[in-house]
């Protein structure tokens, strides 16, 4: 059974979302380049088509990370620093690590259903957004958000190398916000979608474009103690 090793580091300096490119930006020259798990290129800078094991993200109003798997040994070009200094823009800023938590997700299927949001969500390329504008019905925009929404999932699944053993089940719940957010000098539709499905998601993973720069952010609802303790009676056998 496939554990996912998962690490959150916050940082100490507040950060606004638009500003997250740069930080990606100053983090990975503090990296000196030396896995490409930070900025998912080659050496003759060929993007690397991949779920990003490095996310950059606001946690709190603080810019922070999350590794996943191998990217949870590779962060130590980076700890590996004496300092944080960083170039924000026009600003150096000196940065502290306030929280680190590193811990094993089981990330799979299972016969119950948990409520999450995701946020930011960017969903549609554009022959996507085209067939988006001229549904007639929000019930087929609907639709058309849930098998995109199980297509993401299933990309980070098999990134996460997840277990399957009952299949995957996505319904969205509440489509809570649509806006435009500029990314890589172009306006996305975004989604903000309140959804169900049967696979356990950690916090603040993302889903979709842009996700290496915290679009798609993924959050539980409400209580997880029915997972917690379903995870404890499989460990127990039951």
């Amino acid at each position: 059974m496939t554990r996912t090793r998962y690490l959150h580091i916050v940082f100490s300096e507040p950060i606004q979302a638009y500003d997250i490119p740069k930080f990606r930006s100053a983090v990975i020259e503090k990296s000196k380049r030396e896995s490409d798990l930070f900025h998912n290129r080659t050496e003759d800078n060929k993007y690397l088509y991949r779920y990003p094991l490095i996310q950059y993200k606001v946690t709190d109003k603080k810019a922070s990370l999350i590794c996943l798997n191998d990217a949870t040994d590779d962060i130590h070009y980076l700890l590996r620093q004496r300092s944080f200094d960083f170039r924000i823009g026009d600003k150096q800023l000196k940065y502290e690590i306030e929280d680190v938590r590193l811990k094993y997700e089981r990330v799979q299927t299972w016969d119950q259903s948990f409520n999450y949001n995701i946020h930011n969500w960017i969903a549609l390329n554009q022959d996507h957004f085209r067939e988006y504008q001229q549904a007639l019905s929000l019930v087929d925009k609907l639709k058309m958000l849930e098998d995109l929404l199980t297509k993401h999932l299933r990309i980070f699944m098999e990134a996460m190398q997840a277990d399957e053993p009952v299949p995957l089940e996505v319904h969205i719940r509440e489509l809570k916000n649509e806006k435009y957010i500029e990314y890589k000098d172009v306006f996305h539709l975004t989604f903000s979608i309140n959804f169900s499905c049967n696979l356990s998601i950690p916090n603040y993973i993302g889903l979709g474009k842009g996700v290496s720069v915290g679009f798609g952010i993924v959050k539980k609802l409400g209580d997880g103690s029915r997972y917690r303790a379903r995870e404890t009676e499989q460990d127990q056998g039951g």
